[in-house]
């Protein structure tokens, strides 16, 4: 009985944990063309409302600090409800950056100038939504493959990044390209965050540790 109890209050959280995700890859593509496009009143809304979305990891938070408080799960009811606190906060990193992003839309759109921005940054984010989603997914689905779809998503995401930093690489700070590098120091952040999302994903899935370089290199990035 309590057995059934728990599942269904990991298996509510899931559903939470899957909403909230999709939430978060939205913001991060709305962000990224309100950059790209100048799109001044999207920014505003998604810095308006990050407060309010972000209200959902605390509740998730909450959920699972009641299960672990209340039910004391042991083995992989364990593992899959620090997965799931871990990815709710993770996401909530990503949300933040996100209105970072859109406050970077409102300078550059204030300093009257038009600048070239190029395809990296959109690339960046489509491979950042592809990371939240399969991460988002193999922590539901336990699917140890779409996990590492995931986790490797994150070198081409360095490489875009790369790319763009060399093309500006050598101008003054303070110019013109200093939002597009800021936008693209974001998004890489946000593939940072959901590397951190992995490595717990993983450990549910596996029962074992991967934040240690050679295993999480053997276990993900293969």
């Amino acid at each position: 009985m309590f057995g059934a109890i728990l599942e269904n209050k990991l298996s509510s959280l899931s559903k939470e944990v899957i909403d909230y995700g999709n939430l978060t890859v939205e913001r991060v593509d709305d962000s990224v063309i309100s950059f790209l496009e100048g799109d001044i009143s999207k920014a505003r809304d998604i810095i308006e409302s990050t407060a309010l979305v972000n209200e959902k990891s605390h509740e998730i938070e909450h959920g699972c600090l009641k299960i672990l408080g209340l039910h004391q799960p042991v083995a992989k009811d364990l593992r899959m409800g620090a997965a799931l606190l871990r990815t709710s906060i993770e996401l909530e990193r990503i949300n933040i950056l996100s209105a970072y992003i859109s406050r970077y839309a409102i300078d550059a759109n204030t300093n009257g100038k038009n600048l070239y921005k190029p395809p990296h940054l959109s690339f960046m984010s489509q491979t950042v939504q592809t990371m939240i989603k399969d991460g988002v997914g193999a922590l539901i689905s336990q699917d140890i493959q779409l996990l590492k779809r995931s986790t490797k998503n994150y070198v081409p995401l360095q490489d875009f990044y790369n790319q763009m930093f060399a093309q500006y690489d050598g101008e003054e700070i303070g110019s013109s390209s200093t939002h597009l590098i800021l936008v693209g120091r974001n998004l890489l952040s946000m593939g940072h965050h959901v590397m951190g999302m992995a490595d717990r994903i993983a450990y549910m899935i596996v029962g074992k540790r991967v934040m240690h370089h050679k295993v999480f290199y053997n276990v993900l990035m293969k």
